[in-house]
């Protein structure tokens, strides 16, 4: 039988995560919902669903350390090779951490199905995991445990990752 195919808005992405038990949130500075199960993950930053004309972006960006910035360069290959479903790239802004970001989409513009919203999502925070994973074993990651080796900026800002 027919599936109903719907062209997902903010609202129905809002709508179908709260119904799996997904918790987020959404913030004043960005128009992405943000995944709160991830953020709590070692070495996230940040975990979103934007909703986009085209379709659906999942990001999330982990927290490298400085030393480890050539070692994942060298890796992107690789890295993009083992996870064909999700696209990676080195993001270093100058006021902010280095940032491996990583990206999964889904093009929307003919309709989705509530089931293939979560067959997406849910791959692409399974392969995340096993990134984080992989990421974590190669020490690419900033860890808590490292935060005593900095200090706090000089003007006591901290930067925003928006």
């Amino acid at each position: 039988f027919m599936h109903d195919l719907l062209v997902p808005d903010f609202a129905l992405i809002e709508k179908w995560l709260r119904e799996s038990g997904h918790e987020f949130y959404v913030c004043d500075q960005c128009s992405g919902l943000h995944i709160s199960a991830l953020h709590s993950l070692e070495g996230v930053l940040d975990s979103r669903v934007f909703v986009e004309p085209w379709g659906l972006l999942f990001t999330t960006e982990l927290e490298l350390r400085s030393s480890a910035i050539l070692a994942v360069s060298a890796e992107l290959p690789r890295l993009n090779m083992c996870f064909p479903t999700l696209k990676l790239f080195l993001n270093t802004p100058d006021e902010a951490p280095a940032m491996l970001v990583i990206t999964s989409t889904v093009l929307t513009g003919q309709g989705l199905t509530m089931a293939q919203f979560f067959e997406f999502f849910g791959v692409a925070q399974e392969v995340l995991q096993k990134l984080l994973q992989e990421c974590q074993q190669m020490q690419f990651l900033f860890a808590e445990s490292d935060a005593h080796l900095f200090s706090e900026p000089e003007d006591g800002i901290n930067p925003s990752y928006h």
